[in-house]
């Protein structure tokens, strides 16, 4: 324990830590503080509406953790490599995670344009729901395609220590999604009054900047990641390719499975009805926020301890990784009060939630409160340390297993047989993490990660 003190105190420990962790942290924050912003304009529509912009976006979640798989493979190759001082191996799997990136998300978005029923019915038989989920999906399913190049850029600049170029992009794109969402679902400056149809529109044109600029950006600021013709060559061979593969494959089923994980947890709600649906979709806005602040420690951890596996610095590494564990879920302590403290106030912003809704809503934010500890522990030790050294086989296991196997079944049966309240479906969810925190740390300590993925 006395170790993981001295390296939680040490000051280049302190200073690499928050250099990476808090722009991370900060343009997670901006994502989903517009994610809140867009449903609380929405929220001024209709309780039909938000659900309805609450099962796009799910769907959009599901094709999001596709590619964050995608770009996270490329990513802990990207970090040893830069850990070992080898730019070229950088760039070289920034091409791999920009190919199959891209090449993954067009059948998805050819199938929600063609056909968006197929997903969205399976939510519910309300045509008036379905209706603004249809028209929701078909429109925001032309923005997959920029997200696609985005996210590994983002990736291969975070895994080089440049975590602010991203951030700085952020601050610039999400403001103007935001208004631009404000003048089309409202209709302001001479634009009609959209709808659920301006957030989509919105959304979409706002994304397609966010790419401009980074693009731009890149080319001006950090050439050093755009790789020369000979290098795409090298990144295309046999070799390379396969060992993307076996760490890509195991990343994308696993976000994969446990987005759609999420959808189904989306569609069991939904069986309560579309006041229950309606909650979740503002109530898991509110949850992506708080989670907001832990996204950028879990990357920035992951980050400085591939940069130690890939200078085959092992003790570090694993001094690292406790002390991550150990430490960032007591932040989950502090934020607890604060979350039980402030969701009243919070919730008041969606007025047109009747009062059954708004004390749901209450509810559910108070289990959450008291679980965040227990699931910042899963966040870190899956996302930061197990990932890093490429263990990703066995992390998949781990959360497709608690959720598909525990959650999912437990929850459905609640509902289905016994006619749970939401608060009380929501309760049961929480079942995985009680059974994954058991098997993050066991895996963790048995020390199968601590890989060197350049030179194994």
């Amino acid at each position: 324990m006395k170790n993981k003190i001295a390296t939680f105190r040490h000051p280049d420990f302190q200073n690499k830590l928050w250099k990476l962790a808090l722009p991370i942290t900060f343009q997670s924050l901006l994502y989903s503080f517009l994610g809140l912003v867009d449903i609380l304009m929405v929220s001024q529509l209709g309780e039909s509406e938000i659900a309805a912009v609450g099962l796009g976006n799910k769907i959009f979640f599901f094709n999001l953790l596709v590619m964050v798989g995608i770009s996270h493979a490329g990513g802990v190759l990207a970090s040893q490599y830069y850990g070992a001082e080898d730019l070229s191996g950088l760039r070289r799997s920034l091409i791999i995670s920009l190919l199959f990136s891209v090449v993954s998300t067009l059948p998805f978005i050819a199938f929600y344009v063609l056909s968006p029923e197929t997903v969205t019915g399976l939510a519910s038989d309300d045509s008036h729901l379905l209706g603004f989920a249809n028209d929701y999906l078909v429109i925001t399913a032309w923005s997959f395609i920029f997200t696609a190049v985005v996210l590994p850029v983002e990736t291969a600049l975070r895994s080089a220590g440049d975590t602010k170029t991203a951030m700085r992009i952020s601050m610039l794109a999400l403001p103007i999604n935001a208004f631009l969402n404000y003048i089309l679902i409202f209709g302001h400056f001479g634009f009609p009054a959209m709808g659920v149809e301006g957030s989509a529109w919105g959304t979409v044109a706002a994304r397609f900047i966010q790419l401009l600029l980074m693009l731009f950006f890149v080319a001006k600021r950090r050439p050093f990641i755009i790789a020369a013709a000979a290098e795409i060559k090298q990144a295309l061979s046999a070799f390379e390719i396969k060992r993307y593969i076996k760490l890509a494959v195991p990343m994308v089923l696993h976000d994969g499975c446990w987005a759609l994980g999420v959808f189904v947890y989306t569609l069991i709600f939904a069986m309560i009805g579309i006041q229950e649906l309606a909650v979740m979709s503002m109530v898991s806005t509110i949850e992506q926020t708080i989670f907001a602040l832990f996204i950028g420690i879990a990357i920035a951890s992951g980050t400085m301890i591939g940069h130690e596996l890939g200078a085959k610095s092992f003790d570090k590494a694993w001094q690292q990784a406790w002390t991550f564990i150990l430490f960032v879920p007591v932040l989950a302590i502090f934020f607890a009060p604060v979350i039980i403290f402030f969701r009243e106030p919070v919730l008041a912003f969606f007025p047109t939630l009747s009062v059954s809704a708004a004390a749901s809503a209450s509810q559910v934010l108070m289990v959450l409160a008291f679980a965040l500890f227990v699931r910042v522990i899963n966040f870190i030790g899956i996302i930061g340390v197990l990932r890093s050294g490429g263990d990703v086989n066995y992390s998949t296991f781990i959360d497709i297993f608690c959720m598909w196997c525990v959650g999912i079944p437990l929850t459905f049966i609640a509902v289905k047989y016994y006619n749970f309240t939401l608060v009380e479906a929501y309760l049961v969810t929480l079942s995985e993490e009680l059974i994954k925190v058991i098997l993050v740390i066991l895996r963790v300590h048995k020390k199968h990660w601590l890989k060197n993925m350049l030179h194994p």
